[in-house]
């Protein structure tokens, strides 16, 4: 479903997680509304998939896509891990070795211990 050409008009668009531009044949178009569409960009590089909206605009110009870089956080959540660094190879291996120790479960591993859950599993 691609009506009005959207996937070859996105040529160049690029990955919201590694960067790489988007083949045009992995661009799908989910929905279109006339003035505006949905799209779904699938990373051949790093294997992301990210959802956009197309939006329209004047004819003769580039069609505008927008895409979020975490769609699944709020906009407060987005602006306090953006102002923290990345997850570094120090951090990583912290947890490597903090993890190689542990001896629970996930549940009390992340606290999970609301009540009306059951509490942690024992």
């Amino acid at each position: 479903m691609d009506p009005r050409g959207l996937r070859a008009r996105l040529t160049g668009a690029g990955c919201t997680s590694c960067g790489a531009t988007v083949p045009v044949e992995r661009i799908v178009v989910l929905a279109d509304r006339g003035d505006f569409a949905f799209v779904e960009l699938d990373c051949q590089g790093c294997g992301s998939r990210t959802m956009g909206l197309v939006l329209a605009t004047p004819a003769g110009t580039d069609p505008v896509l927008d895409t979020a870089d975490h769609p699944e956080l709020d906009p407060h959540t987005a602006a306090r891990l953006a102002s923290r660094p990345p997850v570094g190879e120090d951090d990583l291996l912290a947890m490597h070795r903090f993890l190689d120790g542990w001896t629970g479960d996930l549940r009390t591993l992340l606290g999970d211990d609301r009540p009306g859950d059951g509490g942690p599993a024992r």
